[in-house]
């Protein structure tokens, strides 16, 4: 394997680590709202801002989406 392909593949191998941890925490947080946290969003009561149900469900869709394309990636490597 080639120095650059080698590093591309533990790139890959990182966001589908890093991906895969949200995915998992989706899936224990299902009974709860979910919020998007950031400096320039974060509030005093530290709320975020909130997901509503619809985006939720597409937010879950673009996780697999993206795992599996970051995964179709790494075996063409």
């Amino acid at each position: 394997m080639e120095k650059e392909t080698a590093k591309k593949a533990k790139e890959l191998l990182k966001d589908i680590s890093d991906m895969e941890a949200i995915r998992d925490a989706m899936r224990e947080e299902t009974s709860h709202w979910w919020a998007f946290i950031s400096p320039d969003t974060k509030r005093r009561d530290g709320d975020g801002l909130a997901f509503p149900d619809s985006f939720r469900k597409e937010f879950s869709i673009a996780v697999a989406a993206t795992i599996a394309k970051m995964e179709r990636e790494l075996n063409k490597l």
